[in-house]
């Protein structure tokens, strides 16, 4: 697939910035940081892109939609007229949006490396690993948040942003960390960066990741930085949904999910449900949410979509598979328990001993 294919097919959109895997590791720390420096005077926390529930939203409710066309198109077979206006709106929607999130993550790792107990004990395995202008500008940085990302931006090892993300991934796993800063959960989100810079994520697999993404206080968009602070309740609401694959009938239906979108959005909504009315309901079915594994429990949105729709067919089937897999796996449990229960005794309370199967053979 590439660039070269017919424009009215999903191959030579798949190609493109948004969905293709790029490294991006040996670019100079310089030059990214040039780049958002100038976006950072342009966009901040407090305009129309920074509500970080309804970038999920957008993300997710128009993934939504091109895994439908996907599932009808083959990769070179013509789309039709709405189809491909679909998945342009989708890239010139999104693009932009992926940019924002990866400066985000960017930015919140470096700000969190100031919390590294253990610079000094560090310093001469991060020069061996990643190089001395890298080590240098960990070591040397000192201040609040904003200095020390405005240090980045102003000041940049002269290094590429790989070893530099890759630095700060290593920190988050290999340093000392004070109670409630960095280590593995910032790890995690490091990891997240770090496979966007060395092509491992394309942007659209980055921005799958990115609103899931947890430090040791809960959601990591609550820096004041290109994104607002999240609403805990509504993310999780959003995030559980999106487990069950309804957001299009949560931007439609879901009187709490609507505080978070606009209208084009909507409008999209209802166009991929007039397309595809046998895969977008008409509510969001609660029942299902739960059985796939929600954070949350919604009592309350069960009971009001009992009284008014009764319990699903999808419901009941999402119901019927959670119960055969709990099934399953307190058998595989029961099975386990057995079979250590064969092979081991105990000799006294906290103390087990494997029991020795001794093989005679038979005499000559």
């Amino acid at each position: 697939m590439a660039l070269t294919d017919p424009q009215d097919t999903l191959a030579y959109h798949s190609s493109r910035v948004l969905c293709a895997k790029r490294d991006m590791s040996a670019v100079l720390c310089k030059s990214v940081a040039d780049r958002v420096a100038i976006y950072q005077q342009a966009n901040n926390a407090s305009d129309g892109y920074s509500v970080p529930e309804t970038q999920a939203l957008w993300f997710y409710g128009m993934n939504h939609g091109m895994a439908l066309i996907g599932s009808q198109r083959d990769p070179l077979e013509p789309l039709n007229d709405w189809e491909l206006e679909f998945v342009e709106a989708y890239h010139k929607e999104l693009a932009p949006r992926a940019i924002r999130a990866f400066y985000y993550l960017l930015l919140i790792c470096t700000r969190e490396a100031r919390h590294n107990k253990s610079l000094s004990a560090n310093y001469a395995k991060m020069v061996e690993k990643f190089g001395t202008p890298v080590a240098d500008f960990f070591k040397m940085i000192k201040g609040g948040e904003a200095s020390i990302h405005q240090e980045f931006l102003k000041n940049p090892p002269d290094a590429s942003i790989g070893a530099y993300c890759e630095c700060m991934q290593w920190q988050f796993y290999n340093s000392k960390w004070a109670g409630g800063y960095g280590g593995p959960a910032w790890g995690s989100i490091a990891d997240c960066l770090v496979r966007f810079v060395k092509g491992e994520y394309s942007a659209e697999m980055m921005l799958d990741t990115v609103w899931t993404l947890s430090h040791n206080n809960g959601p990591i968009f609550n820096k004041s930085l290109f994104y607002g602070m999240y609403n805990h309740a509504a993310i999780i609401r959003i995030l559980d949904i999106q487990r069950s694959g309804q957001i299009p009938q949560a931007v439609l239906f879901d009187g709490i999910v609507k505080k978070y979108i606009n209208p084009e959005l909507v409008a999209w909504m209802q166009q991929v449900k007039d397309r595809f009315p046998d895969k977008i309901g008409d509510y969001v079915d609660w029942e299902v949410v739960e059985a796939l594994g929600s954070v949350k429990k919604y009592q309350q949105d069960k009971q009001q979509q009992w009284s008014k729709h009764g319990m699903s067919p999808a419901a009941q089937a999402a119901l019927k598979a959670a119960e055969a897999k709990k099934k399953a796996q307190e058998e595989a449990a029961k099975k386990a328990a057995e079979e250590h229960a064969k092979n081991w005794f105990q000799v006294m309370p906290g103390l087990e001993v494997k029991k020795i199967q001794i093989i005679r053979s038979e005499a000559a």
